[in-house]
């Protein structure tokens, strides 16, 4: 007989047992650290480099699978309304639905994934490392997937995943070491 561990995210630890006022506050918080992140842009064509999975690796790793996905759904739905909080301060359904839909709704994969995957591993360096690089894999996947049907597989790969490999390793082990320090010191507290 086989028992499963679950862990509590740190975050999900620190808001436990708190006023659904802070969980709202996480979550609005959450969501612009992601639109600030989204801001912090090397512009492409037709998807620019940003910060976004590094901040939404983060964000995962230190929340839990559904603090994470609230963070990641509060955050597409101001997009939506229009708030500028994608990159180049781009919103609205076009926006969502343009060269960069692939990647957003590899953002909700993705944080599913790690969030799910943080609750059975914690934080352990390598699973947190290995979760982080599949997160990244499952983004650049949709976001080719979507690119390739309007551009074709050749261009899609190298305008959508190609220049954003190096960036994906690099941001994984800067995530992940974040999630490490970060998650230890909310934990101690």
């Amino acid at each position: 007989m086989t028992t499963s561990v679950t862990f509590k995210a740190p975050l999900d630890a620190l808001l436990a047992g708190r006023a659904l006022a802070w969980r709202v506050g996480a979550v609005l918080v959450g969501s612009w650290l992601l639109a600030a992140s989204s801001w912090a842009e090397a512009p492409m064509y037709p998807v620019p480099m940003t910060l976004q999975t590094y901040a939404l690796l983060v964000i995962a790793g230190l929340s839990g699978l559904r603090l994470t996905l609230e963070i990641v759904f509060i955050w597409l739905a101001q997009a939506a309304m229009g708030l500028p909080v994608l990159a180049g301060g781009a919103s609205g359904v076009e926006a969502l639905v343009g060269p960069t839909g692939g990647y957003l709704l590899g953002f909700l994969v993705a944080a599913g994934l790690v969030g799910w995957f943080s609750a059975r591993t914690g934080r352990d360096w390598l699973p947190l490392t290995a979760s982080f690089l599949a997160a990244h894999a499952v983004i650049l996947l949709l976001g080719f997937a979507w690119l390739a049907s309007g551009l074709g597989a050749k261009a899609a790969f190298a305008g959508g995943v190609a220049p954003f490999l190096p960036g994906a390793l690099l941001k994984t082990l800067l995530a992940a070491a974040t999630v490490k320090f970060v998650g230890d010191r909310i934990l101690t507290r």
